[in-house]
């Protein structure tokens, strides 16, 4: 049972995402936001004149969540962000 695959396989780019691949993505969140992870490689297909994005829903959903979402930190944590680290762990252990 469970639910469909997201995607035939047949035709779907892996590897590295490209520029202009990160562009089209951003491009079509800012248009219709964040939601509905299924209909993006489909709906792409009429920004800048190309054939959509030939990536799964779920490669797609991913990329925007750990790459592409603005204000996403990256780097190394603060000295304050650190202390409460460890304060958080001493009170609370490994929950």
């Amino acid at each position: 049972m469970g639910r469909p695959p997201c995607c035939d396989k047949v035709g779907i780019k892996k590897g590295p995402w490209t520029p202009e691949e990160d562009i089209i993505l951003v491009s079509y969140i800012q248009e219709h936001g964040p939601g509905n992870w299924r209909s993006v490689p489909t709906n792409t297909d009429h920004l800048l004149f190309t054939k959509g994005l030939l990536r799964c829903s779920k490669s797609c959903r991913l990329r925007w969540t750990n790459y592409l979402r603005p204000g996403i930190k990256r780097g190394n944590f603060t000295p304050h962000e650190e202390g409460m680290i460890i304060h958080l762990q001493a009170l609370l252990g490994n929950k």
